[in-house]
């Protein structure tokens, strides 16, 4: 989890700086001095086997779709291949969009490829 600062000792807090920031700013109320204080968020990073292996399915189906929109014979061959399928990706569901349809389809294909095995 990130690490606070106790209230009794901030006057106001001025928030990150820009979104992507370690840290935000705050003010002391005992001197009044403006600081700069990281925060240490691991709490994102700490994913049990299975969240991992999921993060790495999603992230590897992105990575198919986004090269596959960019190329257009692909992305031509995606959308003869989304009528033919009827909106029905391989994991059985219907999707009503192009790319929800192929994301979940990439994403049930690496599954299927990649099985998890309990470490």
């Amino acid at each position: 989890m990130s690490q606070v600062v106790p209230a009794a000792s901030i006057d106001e807090i001025h928030g990150k700086p820009y979104g992507r920031s370690d840290g935000y700013f705050y003010q002391s109320k005992k001197t009044g001095k403006t600081f700069y204080r990281e925060r240490v968020e691991n709490y994102q990073k700490n994913q049990s086997p299975r969240q991992k292996w999921n993060s790495t399915a999603f992230k590897a189906a992105n990575t198919q779709l986004k090269l596959i929109l960019n190329n257009p014979d692909s992305k031509a061959q995606m959308e003869a291949d989304y009528e033919a399928a009827k909106h029905i990706a391989s994991n059985g569901k219907a999707y009503s969009t192009l790319r929800a349809w192929k994301f979940n389809s990439l994403l049930h294909e690496y599954k299927l490829s990649h099985p998890f095995v309990q470490p």
